[in-house]
This record gives C-alpha cells, sequence and structure tokens, in this order.
C-alpha cells in the first residue's frame, strides 16, 4: 500500500512538473510578420526582382533560442513555403542570425536572416540565393538583400497569415506599429579609408530614412558611385552597400554616439578590403 500511494504521488508531481514546463515553452513563444522589401539586387533582375519590390512576408516563430520562418509571396494564388525549420539562432553584439540551405540535383535555396532588435520588436536584414537547372522557371536564378520591420502578432494569425479580426490584442498591435512614420532626410559629411585607397576618403552622404531604415547614396574617387542601406537600434545597426563601376559590396556594423550625433562604422567589402568611416553630425 505505501509503495502505491508513492508512485501515486511520483505520478502527480512529475505531471505538475511536466504541465508547469510545458506552460512556461508556450509563454516563451513569439510570433511576428515581417513585410519584406527587397533593399539590392545582386544578379537575376525580373518583373518581381528589382530594388523597391515588395517581395513578400516573412512570418516568424520564435521559441527561446529557436526560430521557424515561413515566407509567403505577395500572390494570392501562392502558398507559403518554409524556409527556416526549427533552427538554433546564433547570437551576435546587435541580436541573432540564421541560416538555412534546402538543395536538391536541380536546384538550391540559401536564406540568411539577420535579426536587430528594437525595443519589442525586430528589424531584419535578409539575403536570398537561388540556382536552378531548369529553364523552365523564369526565375532561374537570383540573389537579392531585403529589409523587414516586423510586427508582433498572435499565434492564430501566424497559422492563418492573416489578420484576426476577432482578437483585439492583435488589432492593437498591428494598428499601432502601422502608424504612420515620419521620413527623415538630408545629408551628412563623411571621412572614409577604405584599404586600397592611398588617401583618405571624404565626402557627402545623402540618406533617407524611414522607422530606423535608411538609404544612403555617395560618390567615392573616379566617380564611383555607390548606394546602400542600413538598419539601426538604439544606438547599434548593420549597413550593406554596392559601387557600381567597380562592382563592389561592402557590409559591417555601425554605432551611433546619441551625445553628438556622429556614427562609426566599420566592415569588409567582398574581396576582404577593410572600411572604416566617421559621419559628422548635422
Amino acid at each position: 500500500m505505501l509503495i502505491k500511494r508513492f508512485d501515486n504521488k511520483f505520478t502527480y508531481y512529475f505531471f505538475l512538473f511536466f504541465l508547469i514546463l510545458f506552460t512556461k515553452v508556450r509563454a516563451d513563444s513569439e510570433f511576428y510578420k515581417c513585410p519584406d522589401k527587397i533593399s539590392k539586387v545582386l544578379s537575376g533582375k525580373s518583373s518581381t526582382i528589382y530594388v523597391g519590390s515588395l517581395i513578400g512576408t516573412s512570418y516568424v516563430k520564435k521559441d527561446n533560442e529557436y526560430v521557424t520562418i515561413k515566407f509567403r509571396e505577395f500572390n494570392d494564388n501562392l502558398k507559403s513555403k518554409i524556409l527556416i525549420d526549427n533552427k538554433k539562432i546564433i547570437k551576435n553584439s546587435l541580436g541573432y542570425e540564421v541560416f538555412d540551405k534546402i538543395s536538391n540535383n536541380n536546384s538550391s535555396l540559401e536564406n540568411t536572416y539577420n535579426f536587430v532588435k528594437l525595443d519589442k520588436t525586430y528589424a531584419i536584414t535578409r539575403k536570398e540565393f537561388f540556382w536552378s537547372s531548369n529553364n523552365e522557371i523564369s526565375k532561374k536564378n537570383y540573389e537579392y538583400y531585403s529589409t523587414s520591420r516586423c510586427i508582433k502578432i498572435v499565434k492564430e494569425e501566424y497559422d492563418l497569415e492573416k489578420k484576426i479580426d476577432k482578437i483585439q490584442k492583435s488589432k492593437n498591435v498591428v494598428k499601432k506599429i502601422e502608424k504612420k512614420q515620419k521620413v527623415v532626410e538630408g545629408q551628412r559629411h563623411f571621412v572614409m579609408s577604405w584599404d586600397g585607397y592611398e588617401e583618405l576618403i571624404t565626402g557627402i552622404l545623402n540618406f533617407s530614412e524611414k522607422d530606423l531604415i535608411g538609404k544612403i547614396q555617395f560618390t567615392l574617387p573616379n566617380n564611383n558611385s555607390c548606394v546602400g542601406t542600413y538598419v539601426l537600434s538604439a544606438l547599434k545597426g548593420t549597413w550593406s552597400i554596392y559601387c557600381e563601376n567597380e562592382d563592389l559590396n561592402a557590409s559591417g556594423t555601425l554605432k551611433w554616439n546619441e551625445d553628438d550625433g556622429t556614427v562609426n562604422g566599420n566592415g569588409y567589402d567582398n574581396v576582404g578590403k577593410q572600411i572604416k568611416f566617421k559621419v559628422i553630425s548635422q
């Protein structure tokens, strides 16, 4: 009788522990909707793949240190496809990143997501590469960068991939995030050192920023025109640029000095040369 009583008690506490653990895991789950806009095309321009194109929406499920991401193109006739399936995140100084590759004998699809924490949501920089040997596929080969500002949603909206009007919490979150953001535009002087250039590079940087995601444009010596994008958090961010004349691309991180408004950045180009720069406050 004593053994039976002990077994019943053990079973009860084991079930209680499992229930608490399961409840905690569910509570830690977060869901986001991230409208995706192309910021830079590396190859494969088409009627849908071009700078500024709203290419689709990433639906993100984050469970502690694991994420699942499904992507739905801006086409009602197409179903979403899972790009990242319960992969462990890699943490960095700005947030975290995750990568996955889906391939077979005829095609390959690679996606890298970089998440930057912004208060209670995230900004995303994504790189997608697709290759196929099937000539019947119109988007045979392409590679691009895209950016996104995520909106926190509820599980039902993640599952159904559409707004749930009956859930008041979801409506309030979407309404708050979708308020019109002020566009900030202007010019700043900058100083840059780029391995391979003998002298310091100085010039004027034009920028246009909305909701902590911005575009930049400037000219290097020999009229080498460069364009790029940046994503900011409170004091840190990421940047990427492309210089057309010499077919160079580069990326890195930046820090914003809240006291004087200056921005310091560093990174590397596609051939491994280091870049450092400072943007002067207005």
